[in-house]
C-alpha cells in the first residue's frame, strides 16, 4: 500500500514531475490470496488505486503494444520534427515539456 500511495502522489512531487512516466506493475495469482487468506490486501489496494483519471489501467499486451508504437515514432536528425506512423496517439515528455502526437501526425517541437 505504501508503494501505491507513493505512485499516486508522484505527480504532485516536484522531484518526479519532469521524469519519465511511471509504471506500477501488479503481478500475482488469485490462488495465492486464497492460500494465504489475505484477499483484503487486494481489496484495499483496489479501493486506493481505482478510478483515477490520470492512471492508465492496462494489460501486459496493451503496455507492450504501446511501447512498440512509441518506438515506431520517426524523428528528424535534430529531433525537432516527429512523425507518428502508428494508429495510436502517443504521449511523451521531451525537453521538460509534455507532448502528444496523433496517429499520422507530424509534429514540430521546440
Amino acid at each position: 500500500m505504501e508503494l501505491a500511495e507513493k505512485f499516486l502522489s508522484a505527480e504532485d512531487d516536484e522531484k518526479t514531475a519532469d521524469k519519465s512516466p511511471l509504471l506500477f506493475y501488479v503481478w500475482g495469482h488469485t490462488y495465492e490470496f486464497n492460500n494465504n487468506d489475505n484477499w483484503y490486501i487486494m481489496e484495499n489496494f483496489a479501493e486506493v488505486i481505482a478510478n483515477k483519471p490520470d492512471v492508465w489501467y492496462a494489460t501486459n499486451i496493451e503496455i507492450y503494444n504501446y511501447v512498440e508504437k512509441f518506438r515506431s515514432l520517426v524523428f528528424s536528425l535534430d529531433s525537432k520534427i516527429i512523425y507518428n506512423p502508428t494508429d495510436t496517439t502517443i504521449y511523451f515528455n521531451m525537453n521538460e515539456k509534455e507532448y502528444s502526437i496523433k496517429s499520422g501526425e507530424t509534429l514540430k517541437v521546440e
